[in-house]
Parts: C-alpha cells; sequence; structure tokens
C-alpha cells in the first residue's frame, strides 16, 4: 500500500504539506496490533522535520484515531477535516503511542485556495 502525505490535500504556498506527515491507513491485525479503535486508523510512518506535526510531538510509530475529537479511520477521513480547516488554528489529534492515549495540539498554518490554472 502506498503511503501517502496527508498533507497533500491541503498546501501552503510553496507546495508545503500543513501537517507534514507521511502517513499509511491501518486495520485488520495490525490495526489491532497497535491498539487502534475497531482496528482502523492512520500510522504515522515519518514525520518531516520542522514540520507542525513535528513540533507538536507526532512521532513515527504513532497512530491517530481523531482529529478535533471526531474518529478518523482513514487518510480519507484525516483529509477531509484538514481540509474543513481554512484559518490558522490548533488542533487536537487523538493519538496511540505504545497502545497509550495521548492528545497533541499541533498548530495548523492557514490554509490557501487553491487557484485554478
Amino acid at each position: 500500500m502506498p503511503s501517502v502525505d496527508v498533507g497533500d490535500m491541503a498546501m501552503l504556498p510553496g507546495g508545503r504539506p500543513r501537517l507534514g506527515i507521511d502517513a499509511e491507513d491501518i486495520g485488520g491485525q495490525l490495526g489491532s496490533f497497535f491498539g487502534a479503535p475497531d482496528g482502523e486508523g492512520i500510522l504515522v510512518r515519518s514525520v518531516n522535520a520542522g514540520s507542525p506535526a513535528e513540533k507538536a510531538g507526532l512521532k513515527a510509530g504513532d497512530v491517530i484515531t481523531s482529529f478535533n475529537g471526531e474518529r478518523v479511520r482513514s487518510l480519507g477521513d484525516l483529509r477531509q477535516r484538514l481540509a474543513s480547516q481554512s484559518e490558522a488554528k490548533a488542533a487536537k489529534l487523538g493519538v496511540l503511542r505504545n497502545k497509550s492515549e495521548v492528545t497533541l495540539s499541533v498548530e495548523l498554518p492557514a490554509r490557501t485556495p487553491r487557484r485554478a490554472s
């Protein structure tokens, strides 16, 4: 399964992703191994240096399970939530780390509208 930077749908000027992670959907046995609710979530494969995710303390191996208190089951869910946050503001990420729940506050930069070409 290819990994995707979840910020690619909501870019900052210069093509930088808003969140700054490389992640993939997990499910089934892998989701259960990480202790994700219903075995579903988003496995963080890597975190870009200097990104909002790194500043918030997100780490490779974390499993994102919620965004601002709303359950996220897939990259698509997270992309939708990120896209709905057009203004610069803090967001709460629910994360499983070593099978323990952690809430991280990430400062999201403002989203710039895409221009039609």
